[in-house]
């Protein structure tokens, strides 16, 4: 039996799919989080974690490691050319031999393009852009938050929504109705109790208030907010910059279709899509031939589908897709 295994690796959560391209099967195991700089032991954690995850899903399949014909593994926190090494020598230690890793970015541009080219844009927990061409080209922009000047992602959207209300109650600014709704979520009525349960809550579950303030956020621009639809104004117009950077470094052939996929949560699950209607507003006039996709499947089918591209099984495309958009997991 030939099989490939695919890895979408986040810093809160991990997909891992084996896919058994002799009889169609595909297996997923959800596991947790493997991007190494949420961990307390950095780089030198990694690699347990990784053979736990492997050893479950090889042992759960009555396989090893030397059945694997190829893997692709995107990983968040595969930054730089330094931590693609290190993870590559992790990987190779581990026992694959034959694998293709990546930030966790490019798979959406796998996932979700129909040529397999193109940029895909993640606006989840963090920001980042990513484009591949047919040539072999690969380019990530941002993805190291305000550091590389990102204006999206749940980590850096949800303070900028606090800040345009604590702005309201405490700089004199105009009344915003995110104020209303944090009011609300948060059961008071005086603001001098604002910072207090707002910290209390990001104390006790950090990711969980996260959510919540991005709920907030996209309900009350979808509401017709100025201010929540100014920041995801601003997130789209920065998200559209970054998009046709990553073109530029890219090679297109003129009139090539190029392929632009809005991934993560913030861009599939969200109330409002003002930030994807700016981008799409902004790089219509840049660019005509541009393709525009929502994401539809987990970016863990991006992973197998560019492993089966690497064995030449380009033709299993839709099928995979369908597995994974049905959630039919056997």
């Amino acid at each position: 039996m030939r099989y490939v295994l695919g890895v979408d690796g986040g810093g809160t959560k991990t997909h891992c799919a084996l896919y058994d391209a002799d009889t169609g099967r595909l297996d997923m195991l959800p596991w947790g989080p493997t991007n190494h700089e949420g961990m307390a032991g950095g780089l030198d954690e990694l690699p347990g974690v990784l053979r736990g995850m492997f050893n479950a899903v090889l042992t759960r399949n009555n396989i090893s490691m030397d059945d694997i014909e190829m893997g692709v593994l995107g990983l968040a926190g595969t930054d730089t050319t330094e931590q693609h090494r290190v993870i590559s020598g992790i990987l190779t230690g581990l026992g694959l031999t034959r694998f293709v890793l990546c930030n966790d970015a490019f798979l959406g541009v796998k996932a979700g393009s129909i040529g397999g080219y193109g940029v895909c844009a993640i606006n989840g927990t963090g920001c980042c852009i990513t484009g591949m061409d047919s040539k072999g080209g690969r380019v990530q922009i941002g993805g190291l938050g305000s550091y590389t000047g990102d204006f999206g992602g749940g980590s850096m959207m949800a303070p900028r929504a606090v800040g345009l209300a604590y702005d309201q109650l405490f700089r004199g600014q105009p009344f915003t109705a995110l104020t209303t709704g944090l009011f609300r979520w948060l059961d008071i009525t005086d603001k001098n109790e604002f910072i207090d349960l707002l910290t209390d809550r990001l104390n006790r579950d950090h990711a969980k208030t996260t959510l919540e303030l991005c709920r907030i956020l996209f309900t009350t621009a979808a509401e017709g907010d100025p201010a929540a639809l100014s920041l995801l104004e601003a997130s789209g117009v920065s998200y559209a910059g970054g998009i046709a950077g990553a073109i530029s470094e890219l090679s297109f052939a003129p009139g090539e279709p190029i392929e632009v996929v809005f991934a993560g949560s913030l861009f599939t699950k969200c109330e409002c899509d003002h930030t994807i209607k700016t981008v799409q507003s902004i790089l219509t006039k840049q660019f005509p031939n541009l393709l525009f996709h929502t994401l539809d499947v987990p970016c863990v089918a991006g992973a197998v589908l560019w492993a089966l591209n690497e064995l030449g099984m380009e033709g299993r495309r839709d099928n995979v897709r369908r597995m994974f958009k049905g959630g039919v997991f056997l």
